[in-house]
């Protein structure tokens, strides 16, 4: 966790998750500052090639956000990338609501 001067006071950095692949962790920054949170990346990325996972399960991206906007910025990515809706099966079909 790190820590950096915002005008003038501190403000720590909390990991709202990892990621195993860079498009995913850039995409999931952009939505995070779309929407009003100071979020960033911290890893590794090895030049054209997707970081390696690390023990653990885990890869060495990590997408940090300010401690006390932690709760929006869950929310937000919990609503975005942890959706109930699943994919259509390949014989489903759209219905109308």
């Amino acid at each position: 966790m790190g820590a950096t001067e915002d005008q003038g006071r501190e403000v720590n950095f909390v990991t709202l998750a990892h990621f195993a692949k860079s498009a995913e962790a850039e995409m999931a920054c952009e939505l995070l500052s779309n929407n009003g949170v100071d979020a960033i990346l911290q890893g590794a990325n090895f030049g054209a090639l997707e970081p390696l996972l690390m023990p653990g399960g885990f890869s060495e991206i990590q997408l940090l956000v300010p401690e006390d906007q932690f709760e929006r910025a869950e929310q937000l990515y919990q609503a975005f990338f942890e959706s109930d809706q699943q994919a259509l099966k390949e014989d489903e079909e759209i219905q109308d609501a």
